[in-house]
């Protein structure tokens, strides 16, 4: 019964709301204008970049679609301030501090120069190890980077290498690629 009060009250709200009750589902077109007019990345607007994240204490690559133009400025923004490991499936995570920003990327021939804000230098050891190596082996996936130059705020800065030395010099993938495969 109290099933059957509550089918008649929601029909009586329906109505005294001015919604009418059909039998059945309608259509309704609606117009949404031309769509090329949107701006909106899609099909071929969009390119794969190839990104290394963390899994499992090393460094794996997963891949995902950027919008056109692909530069070294937009794979390093996503890859430090948007890229979302969970999204990318369980036990994949960044060694990218959290709060790190892009503060500026310039290309000098084949080297990436990388500005960070000194957020990224907020962990050390093994995860300042990966989270440099996250950056290199990314960034030199593009065509044209084969090393990557690091500052911190504008001041060139030393980086980790996996045998425990400090590098002030541009890094290549090759110093990093022990730790792809964890």
């Amino acid at each position: 019964m109290s099933r059957w009060i509550g089918g008649l009250m929601v029909a009586l709200l329906a109505t005294a709301c001015g919604v009418p009750l059909d039998s059945a589902p309608e259509t309704i077109a609606v117009d949404l204008g031309d769509a090329s007019e949107l701006d909106l990345p899609v099909g071929d607007d969009l390119a794969p970049v190839t990104f290394f994240l963390v899994e499992d204490g090393g460094l794996v690559p997963v891949t995902h679609e950027l919008p056109l133009p692909i530069s070294v400025e937009s794979v390093t923004s996503f890859l430090v301030e948007g890229i979302d490991p969970t999204g990318n499936g369980p036990g994949l995570r960044t060694s990218i501090p959290t709060g790190t920003r892009v503060l500026g990327v310039e290309r000098d021939g084949a080297v990436a120069e990388v500005d960070l804000s000194r957020d990224f230098a907020a962990v050390g050891g093994e995860e300042e190890l990966l989270a440099v190596a996250q950056v290199v082996l990314t960034l030199t996936e593009l065509d044209g980077v084969r090393a990557v130059a690091f500052e911190l705020a504008g001041v060139a800065t030393d980086v980790p290498l996996p045998d425990g030395a400090l590098s002030n010099d541009p890094v290549a993938a090759d110093d990093y690629r022990s730790l792809i495969g964890g």
